[in-house]
């Protein structure tokens, strides 16, 4: 089912990896003097690092002190003792249970936070869950598929989701901003609720059992609103939905209740119509990604080969890599913009009007070719990255002498992508994923390339 709904919390989805690139560049650029790598992984209780620390390793257990800014980058993640300052974890599953004295970055498939976090808390992923001895003392911002809130956990300030369902059982000090198919409301709240919803579906949970991905959560409930009676609002609860669900709010601990009504699928349109545009959507996506893929096989065999080998390579460091690259090329087009508009400005201001008009056109071309190949690689070049990266395992088992061939692996995994990209909910969260691993695979292939410059050769056939 796809609605409105669904399209205004991707877009949510989509704005978090951004920031959390944003916070890793302003805070840990900007706080680290210098830097420790650690490779083993382990910080030991007794051990205190008065410096910031990067560690990459498949597991990292943190028993110790780090009195900086604590990245670390592992399959597995563990952070018992203190980070005096912010920390960034990158891992499939991530245990938070000392203090950090800063801000909690986290993008991976499964986080749980037993701790205390001084700062906010920004996570990207599958799954979030807040124990009972959780303690978050500014706000909680989440996208990805579920948030959980147990009994005992603690948000002061703001709580700000875009996933599938909400489970908020905790307590939260001030407002609740959430666009989710399914909330469930069983703690106390300070101030206001404001939320948009799927209207009741008691299937909903039948599907995703069914595709079960690593991550998932155990407890899946049925779309729609639930205020549990023991929920306390102290402000308003307004809830946006195609359908009024009054019913289900059963707390009368609440200052006020709004409902607003918002669309669900649009119902002009004939449930055959919405096939046909469904299809028509999905034939365009293909054959745009087929006609690329058949050029970049053609002309960058070679290219798209290696690429897809970082990502296999370090998938973990190609999504950190990936969200640097994603804010370093929106960043970077705002600053060039900037810097086009002072120095047009500046040979305008010394009579240099012609001189001015031709700088601010070349360097305005200059600049729309930039803004464009850029968006044909995070939109497409990344996409197809991924694509070669699933289908070429499964043709080299499948047709052990296809699998030289770059053409054949790219188009069986166009196709698996675009069938994964079609499941409501995990497709949005399919598209972010393999934006950010392709952005990153090509930065680690360039760093290759500059440390280690070799001849590019000719390529395998395309097909």
């Amino acid at each position: 089912m796809v609605t409105h709904v669904h399209n205004r919390r991707f877009r949510l989805m989509a704005l978090l990896p951004l920031s959390l690139a944003l916070l890793i560049a302003l805070g840990t650029i900007q706080v680290a003097k210098a830097l420790e790598i650690d490779d083993d992984g382990i910080i030991a209780a007794s051990e205190v690092i008065d410096d910031d620390v990067f560690i990459e390793s498949s597991k990292a257990v943190v028993d110790g002190t780090v009195n900086g800014v604590l990245i670390a980058n592992a399959n597995e993640a563990e952070i018992n003792g203190t980070v005096n300052g912010d920390l960034a974890i990158f891992a499939a599953h991530a245990t938070v249970n000392g203090q950090v004295n800063g801000n909690l970055i986290v993008g991976g498939r499964v986080l749980t936070l037993n701790g205390a976090v001084e700062g906010s808390v920004f996570y990207a992923g599958s799954t979030l869950i807040l124990g009972p001895s959780a303690a978050v003392e500014r706000n909680l911002l989440f996208g990805g598929y579920s948030v959980e809130m147990t009994p005992g956990s603690t948000v002061g300030r703001d709580v700000y989701a875009g996933s599938y369902q909400a489970l908020l059982r905790g307590e939260i000090g001030r407002d609740v901003s959430a666009e989710v198919s399914a909330l469930e409301i069983a703690g106390s709240v300070g101030r206001d609720v404001t939320a948009t919803v799927e209207k009741p579906d008691p299937d909903a949970p039948r599907m995703f059992q069914i595709l079960r991905w690593p991550g998932m959560p155990e407890e899946v409930i049925a779309s729609g609103l639930q205020v549990r009676e023991s929920a306390e609002i102290e402000g308003t609860l307004t809830y946006r939905s195609p359908v009024e669900q009054a019913e289900a709010i059963k707390s009368s601990a609440i200052g006020a209740v709004v409902y607003e009504y918002v669309p669900g699928d649009d119902p002009e349109l004939t449930p055959a119509v919405k096939i046909q545009q469904w299809l028509v959507a999905r034939l365009r996506e293909f054959l745009t990604l087929l006609v690329l893929g058949a050029l970049v096989a053609w002309k960058m065999p070679i290219l798209l080969s290696r690429s897809a080998d970082q990502a296999r390579a370090k998938p973990l460091s190609a999504i950190l890599w990936g969200l640097l690259a994603w804010i370093a090329g929106i960043v970077g087009v705002s600053v060039l913009s900037l810097l086009l508009l002072i120095l047009g400005l500046l040979l305008a201001a010394v009579t240099l009007g012609e001189l001015s008009t031709a700088v601010i056109f070349a360097g305005a071309s200059a600049l729309v070719l930039a803004v464009t190949l850029f968006s044909l690689t995070v939109s497409y070049g990344t996409k197809l990255i991924v694509a070669y990266l699933i289908g070429r395992p499964i043709v080299k088992r499948l047709a052990p002498g296809s699998a030289e061939r770059v053409f054949r692996p790219l188009l069986l995994g166009i196709v698996l992508y675009l069938l994964v990209r079609s499941i409501p909910c995990v497709g949005g969260i399919a598209w972010v994923i393999t934006t950010l691993i392709g952005l990153g695979a090509l930065w680690l292939l360039f760093r290759q390339r500059r440390s280690a410059p070799e001849p590019m050769e000719t390529g395998k056939p395309w097909d």
